[in-house]
């Protein structure tokens, strides 16, 4: 599955302008009503909400395969890296193959770099925003994860990643993307106290050889014009 394009909410367009066009380097454009990011091959949306607006979302880029410890160089003194309770903050997900670091954008939202070895997208050289190569997951919460991941499986044609499906967690695609699925607040990962919350949210992607729309909450899927991408 490949995620084109995401559209999201929040509160302040300058503060996350500054942090993906300045700290970040990625390409922006800042229009009155709403930020554009060109994070690789995924636009991101981001589009003016209220000022109570109050919630996190997640979403990870997928990074070279070998570029993990360039990218934590490389983000040092421009973020503070998310920490486990072991203050880890390399974390190996041995089951997916992958290797990810966290931290936070200016809205508090929940930033992932994932290297995926399954990829074999190795390169040369130092770590810098053009190894950002597409947003490869992003969280949808959930009151019923099981229901969902079926849902969206069964429409999709897509598959739970590496497992069965859980009531509390569920992954649902491939490496290129990913929705991840866990249980309305249920908290973030790694050990952010941020919990996942039902965010109004627009992702367009491309599964089976088809353009997908999925909006909500709840969660509607639609199959849209492809030239609206």
């Amino acid at each position: 599955m490949k995620i084109n394009r995401l559209e999201l909410a929040t509160r302040d367009l300058s503060a996350q302008r500054h942090f993906y066009g300045d700290v970040l380097g990625l390409q922006v454009r800042l229009f009155p009503e709403m930020l554009e990011v060109q994070a690789g091959s995924t636009k991101i949306l981001f589009k003016q909400t209220e000022s109570d607006f109050d919630g996190a979302y997640h979403f990870a880029f997928n990074i070279p395969e070998n570029q993990i410890q360039a990218a934590k160089e490389w983000l040092f003194g421009k973020v503070e890296l998310l920490y486990d309770e072991n203050r880890l903050d390399v974390f190996d997900f041995s089951n997916w193959n992958a290797h990810s670091i966290y931290f936070k954008d200016a809205a508090g939202n929940i930033l992932e770099f994932i290297a995926r070895h399954d990829l074999k997208n190795s390169i040369e050289g130092k770590f810098d925003s053009a190894q950002i190569l597409s947003v490869s997951e992003i969280g949808l919460p959930s009151e019923n994860v099981i229901f969902l991941a079926r849902h969206i499986c069964e429409r999709l044609g897509l598959s739970v990643f590496h497992g069965e499906p859980g009531e509390t967690f569920t992954p649902v695609g491939d490496d290129d993307g990913l929705f991840i699925l866990p249980i309305k607040d249920r908290i973030w990962y790694p050990n952010t106290g941020v919990p996942a919350k039902l965010l109004p949210i627009k992702v367009n992607v491309e599964a089976s050889g088809q353009a997908w729309e999925l909006h909500g909450v709840p969660y509607e899927i639609i199959s849209p014009d492809p030239s609206t991408f």
